[in-house]
């Protein structure tokens, strides 16, 4: 145990017993936190779409483009 760790362990001891269980409790969270931390996370594999949009600018001009798409499959939808 490293000698801040004691120091605050010594310093929580001199509390009242309701105030040393929020600190326990939180000591507790953190080091939960922590351990969740250091757990290797899954890599996240994109996989390429088959079809594309058919649009080459679409990264460049993605708000018209989606507009345009809900536009035209609204008004296709409403014609039927």
């Amino acid at each position: 145990m490293t000698t801040p760790l004691k120091q605050a362990l010594t310093a929580a001891s001199a509390l009242p017993q309701t105030e040393q269980d929020k600190i326990a409790e939180l000591i507790f969270r953190e080091i939960e936190r922590l351990q969740k931390d250091e757990t290797p996370k899954k890599p996240f594999m994109l996989k390429p779409v088959t079809k594309g949009s058919g649009y080459i600018d679409t990264s460049i001009n993605h708000d018209a483009v989606l507009a345009e798409f809900i536009y035209t499959n609204k008004v296709s939808q409403q014609s039927r």
